[in-house]
C-alpha cells in the first residue's frame, strides 16, 4: 500500500467504521437528516476507535501503528455494520420528518453560506498543512510524546521528574506534560504512521478535519430539530468562522479544540434524548462524553457536569425542584464549612481535580475578561448575540426541557470558570489572555447547541412536552394507592 493511499485510507476509514458504530447505536430513525450526522459524528468516533486500536496493538512498533491496527480496525467496522444492519432489519421504519419547501431566497442564501464555509475550510486547512507544529504548548506538551514514540519506533512511558531522577531505567522519559492523557497522541500516531513519516503538516491538518466533521454532525442534528436549512447552516458558519476556533485549526496542535468538539458532539446527541427520548442517543452521548477525560485533564470537569445534569433530568418532575434546590444548598454549605476549616487551619488553597492546586483569594480580572470576550478579535460578536438571544427567547426555558437542561449544564460550567478565574491564582490565565480563552473555547460548541434549541420550532414530531409529561405523571400518582 503506497503512502498516499494509506494516508487517504486513514481519513476515510474512520468515517466508515465510526459511521457503522453510530448507526448500530442509533438504529433506524424517523429523522431525515441523520446522514450528515452519521458521517460527521461517526468520523470523530472512528478516529478515537482507531487511536484505541493503535494503542492496543502497536506499542512495540509505533512507526507502523496504522498497518498494525488496520486488520483489527476493519474487523470492528465490519462488526459494527453487521450489528447496524441487523438492528435496522428488526426495527420498523418510522415516518421521516418532512423536508420543508424552501423559498428561492433561502436556497440562494444556503448555497452562499455553504460556499463561504467551504472556502473558509480551504483557507484554514491550507494554513495548517503548510507549517510544522508552531504554538508553544502544542510542541512542548501535545506533540512530544507521539513524536518521540514514532521516531524511536516503540512506546516509552513518561514519568514524573522525581521518578525519572530516581530510576536507572534508560527507557523512561519525563516532560512537564508527563501526566497528560494520551488519546490525542495516538490519534497523531495513526495519521503519522499512515503518512509513513513524522510529517507535522499532514498530522496538523487533522484539526481541520475534526472541525469539519463536527460541522457536518451539527448541521444534521440541527436540521432534525426542525431548524430551516439556512438557519442551521448559518449556525454552522457562525461556529466555524470564530477567530479563536480558526486559530486553533490553522495553528494546529492544541487539545482544546478536540475537547470542545467532543463535548459539543455529546451535547448534540444528548439534546436528541432530551427532546425525543431516544435511548440510543443517550447511549451515544454517554459514550462520547466518556472520551473527554482521556483527551485533556479538564475534560473530567465537563464530564462531571454533563453527568450531573443528565442525572437531574432523569429525576421525576415532582421531585426535581427538591434536587435543584437541595444540591446547591448542600454544595454551598459544604463550601462554607470547608472555608471555615481552611481559615481555622491557615490553609488558603484548594485542589481542583485534574487542574492542580490554587491559592484562594479574590482577583479583579473583570477588565481582562471583558476585553477578551468583547473587544479583542477572538469571538466576533458571539458574546454580544448570546445574551440577547437568551433574553428574547427566555420564555422557552419555561416550556422546553432541553433548553433548561442545556442551560443548567452551561450555567454550572461557566460558574466553575468564574470561580476559577476570579477566586484562585488561575486569574493569571485571564490577565495574560492565554488559557482563559482556551477554557472558554471548550464550551463554545455547546453554547451553539443551546442557541439551536432556543431557535427551533416549539413542537416537533415525537417530542414529549413538559405539560404533557406533568399531566401523565400526575395521573400516575393519582392512580397509585397511598
Amino acid at each position: 500500500m503506497g503512502v498516499d493511499v494509506a494516508y487517504i485510507a486513514a481519513w476515510v476509514l474512520p468515517a466508515l467504521v465510526g459511521g457503522g458504530i453510530w448507526t448500530a447505536l442509533s438504529g433506524r430513525s424517523r429523522w431525515a437528516f441523520d446522514f450528515p450526522a452519521a458521517i460527521g459524528g461517526g468520523w470523530l468516533i472512528g478516529v478515537f476507535v482507531a487511536a484505541g486500536c493503535a494503542r492496543l496493538v502497536a506499542l512495540a512498533d509505533t512507526a507502523h501503528a496504522f498497518s498494525r491496527a488496520l486488520p483489527w480496525y476493519v474487523a470492528i467496522g465490519i462488526g459494527a455494520w453487521f450489528a447496524a444492519i441487523v438492528r435496522l432489519r428488526r426495527v420498523p421504519a418510522g415516518s421521516a420528518t418532512p423536508i420543508e419547501a424552501a423559498s428561492m431566497l433561502s436556497r440562494v442564501l444556503w448555497w452562499l453560506l455553504l460556499a463561504w464555509i467551504v472556502f473558509r475550510f480551504w483557507v484554514i486547512g491550507d494554513e495548517a498543512s503548510l507549517r510544522p507544529v508552531f504554538p508553544w504548548d502544542a510542541w512542548s506538551a501535545w506533540s512530544i510524546k507521539p513524536k518521540t514514540w514514532f521516531l524511536t519506533g516503540y512506546f516509552e512511558p513518561y514519568v514524573s521528574m522525581l521518578d525519572w531522577l530516581s530510576n536507572t531505567d534508560r527507557d523512561l522519559r519525563t516532560a512537564a506534560s508527563w501526566s497528560y492523557p494520551e488519546l490525542l497522541a495516538w490519534v497523531q500516531l495513526w495519521f503519522a504512521s499512515a503518512a509513513g513519516a513524522w510529517n507535522e503538516p499532514l498530522v496538523g491538518v487533522t484539526w481541520c478535519g475534526t472541525l469539519a466533521a463536527f460541522a457536518l454532525a451539527a448541521y444534521g442534528y440541527w436540521r432534525a430539530l426542525g431548524l430551516a436549512s439556512w438557519v442551521a447552516l448559518a449556525l454552522v458558519y457562525g461556529l466555524v468562522s470564530l477567530p479563536l476556533i480558526d486559530a486553533h485549526v490553522a495553528l494546529a496542535g492544541y487539545a482544546d479544540l478536540w475537547v470542545a468538539l467532543t463535548l459539543g458532539l455529546a451535547t448534540l446527541a444528548w439534546t436528541r434524548w432530551l427532546i425525543g427520548r431516544e435511548p440510543r442517543q443517550l447511549a451515544l452521548a454517554t459514550g462520547i462524553a466518556l472520551c473527554l477525560p482521556v483527551i485533556k485533564l479538564e475534560g473530567m470537569v465537563w464530564l462531571i457536569s454533563f453527568c450531573a445534569v443528565g442525572a437531574v433530568d432523569l429525576v421525576p418532575l415532582h421531585r426535581r425542584r427538591l434536587v435543584l434546590w437541595g444540591v446547591p444548598v448542600v454544595l454551598i454549605a459544604s463550601a462554607l464549612v470547608a472555608a471555615l476549616v481552611s481559615s481555622h487551619s491557615g490553609r488558603n488553597w484548594i485542589e481542583i481535580p485534574s487542574l492542580g492546586t490554587f491559592a484562594l483569594a479574590w482577583h479583579g480580572v473583570g477588565g481582562a475578561m471583558i476585553a477578551s470576550l468583547f473587544t479583542l478579535p477572538n469571538w466576533h460578536l458571539l458574546w454580544y448575540v448570546v445574551p440577547v438571544l437568551l433574553v428574547v427567547r427566555r420564555r422557552r426555558f419555561r416550556n422546553d426541557r432541553a433548553a433548561r437542561m442545556l442551560g443548567l449544564m452551561l450555567l454550572i460550567d461557566f460558574a466553575f470558570l468564574f470561580a476559577l478565574f476570579f477566586l484562585t491564582t488561575a486569574s493569571a490565565w485571564a490577565q495574560d489572555f492565554t488559557s482563559a480563552n482556551r477554557l472558554i473555547l471548550q464550551l463554545v460548541p455547546s453554547v451553539f447547541v443551546l442557541a439551536a434549541v432556543l431557535l427551533r420550532p416549539m413542537t416537533q414530531p415525537g417530542e414529549v412536552s413538559v405539560a404533557t409529561r406533568r399531566r401523565v405523571e400526575a395521573s400516575v400518582e393519582q392512580t397509585v394507592p397511598a
